[in-house]
């Protein structure tokens, strides 16, 4: 229960807890999970808010003006050490219609020299909300202070010590916004992870960007939803000394930008890719089809070398109909230690349908046979199959017909005899679409079957545990 202040005040005048050992009293102010008490703790002495402000402090989350505005007068205060010294991780999440302008806010962000993680939304992603003349002349006016937190920071103020940002913005007067405005990002000195959505990376990013190749800490690059052209996708990728996670989010869900941009082609996003294949370990492609029908046996023939000098990438997510991913999986041009693939379907699983013949094998569409897998993938142990619907919801469980379960058990046996453990998972969008936002609730993958123990959902309540405690 939290004490009102004069209470707790009084309480604290006469208490003996500020004698206990520091060490001993700071390990129970960071149990304390209730910011109120915390506060009123604060309010007690000097020596208490020394104690408790760098926990209050700590992770801040902001979602309406109002809150940016409280929180902008509290850092302005000066008594060492300063408030914004203490904020580590930033979360600025305004939302629609909640008065979300941060402008008072956001030029005390570069005085946050210990900020780690920091993520940023536009109130209009993911809507189309930008259209309102109102709602672009308020985002502009951010956008503008935005604009100087990332100028400043390239030329030493602010945020050199960040680690993570992850960026979910929409232009001022369309869906999109364009890096090239905000540059600096993909060359900040301690940045490790970057996610961005409905971003522009169009050819213009490229001018100076030459300069930093090879020289950046960045491990994790996330593009969602984005548009790219082939000289920037090349000159970005450039950038890390050692990637090791990559995905790769083309525009699926949202419409095209202007027509003068010149997209990426699949052979050149893995040309640039091949930059990193000395530390890439993680890769997930997006394609813009959906893998309805995929026939991984007339997939077509690409020259290159493929993913073969790739030697440290040991998981690939293929999300979409991706040939010239799975024409390099099925053939010498495979990465040769890769231990997981991951096949995201945007169907409802009626695929499993088909008849699977363990000798002959008349294979299931957009599903690699086990034996052409193992042939070229000696070190593969896992084989995740995601079903996501293009609709909302799975209208049939994935094990509810029983020739579906039989066809599906010997597909696994197959794959159990290649040393490959096949897993199907499904998945619904509900009404949500990439990016997804602070406060939506993004598609969560439900096991629907597992080879190891030939377990499927609904089988028993205690299945679903035994075989995640199995999976490893």
């Amino acid at each position: 229960m939290v004490l009102s202040n004069h209470r707790y005040l009084a309480k604290m005048a006469s208490s003996p807890l500020l004698s206990v050992a520091t060490e001993l009293l700071l390990a129970v102010v960071e149990a304390i999970d209730d910011a109120a008490s915390l506060r009123n703790f604060a309010l007690t002495c000097k020596f208490a808010r020394l104690l408790a402000e760098p926990i209050l402090y700590r992770a801040v989350l902001v979602t309406t003006g109002s809150q940016a505005a409280c929180l902008a007068k509290a850092l302005q205060q000066q008594q060492p050490p300063t408030r914004a010294e203490l904020v580590q991780v930033l979360d600025l999440r305004p939302r629609y219609g909640r008065d979300a302008d941060l402008e008072a806010l956001t030029p005390l962000i570069e005085a946050m020299t210990q900020l780690r993680a920091l993520s940023m939304e536009s109130p209009l992603a993911n809507y189309g909300r930008w259209h309102s003349s109102a709602a672009s002349h308020r985002w502009e006016a951010l956008m503008q202070g935005y604009r100087a937190l990332f100028l400043d920071a390239q030329c030493g103020a602010g945020l050199q010590n960040l680690k993570s940002l992850t960026i979910h913005w929409s232009g001022d007067a369309s869906r999109f916004w364009l890096l090239t405005e905000f540059k600096p990002i993909l060359t900040l000195p301690a940045l490790q992870s970057l996610t961005i959505s409905c971003a522009v990376l169009d050819d213009d990013l490229t001018d100076d960007l030459v300069a930093f190749a090879g020289t950046t800490p960045l491990t994790h690059l996330e593009l969602v939803e984005c548009f790219v052209s082939q000289k920037a996708l090349t000159a970005v990728l450039a950038l890390p000394r050692t990637l090791r996670s990559c995905h790769l989010g083309s525009m699926r869900y949202h419409t095209s930008p202007a027509n003068t941009y010149h997209e990426v082609s699949p052979e050149q996003q893995l040309e640039a890719l091949r930059q990193q294949r000395h530390s890439l370990q993680q890769l997930t492609w997006f394609d813009k089809d959906f893998a309805y029908d995929t026939d991984v046996h007339r997939v077509s023939t690409v020259s290159g070398i493929g993913l073969y000098d790739f030697t440290e990438l040991h998981t690939l997510t293929l999300d979409g109909a991706s040939a010239l991913l799975f024409s390099t999986l099925l053939s010498e041009r495979a990465p040769p230690n890769l231990d997981r693939l991951r096949i995201v379907r945007h169907d409802e699983g009626t695929v499993l349908d088909h008849l699977t013949d363990s000798v002959a094998y008349a294979r299931i569409p957009g599903i690699p046979p086990p034996f052409s897998l193992h042939q070229h993938l000696p070190n593969l142990h896992h084989l995740d199959v995601v079903f996501f619907p293009a609709g909302r919801y799975i209208t049939e469980p994935l094990w509810a017909k029983p020739d579906r379960r039989d066809h599906v058990k010997r597909l696994g046996e197959d794959y159990h005899a290649c040393g490959i453990r096949l897993a199907i998972f499904s998945a619904n969008r509900g009404r949500v679409i990439p990016p997804y936002l602070f406060g939506e609730e993004a598609p969560c993958e439900e096991p629907a079957y597992r080879a190891e123990n030939a377990w499927f959902a609904g089988n028993d309540i205690g299945g679903i545990f035994s075989s995640l405690a199995t999976d490893g």
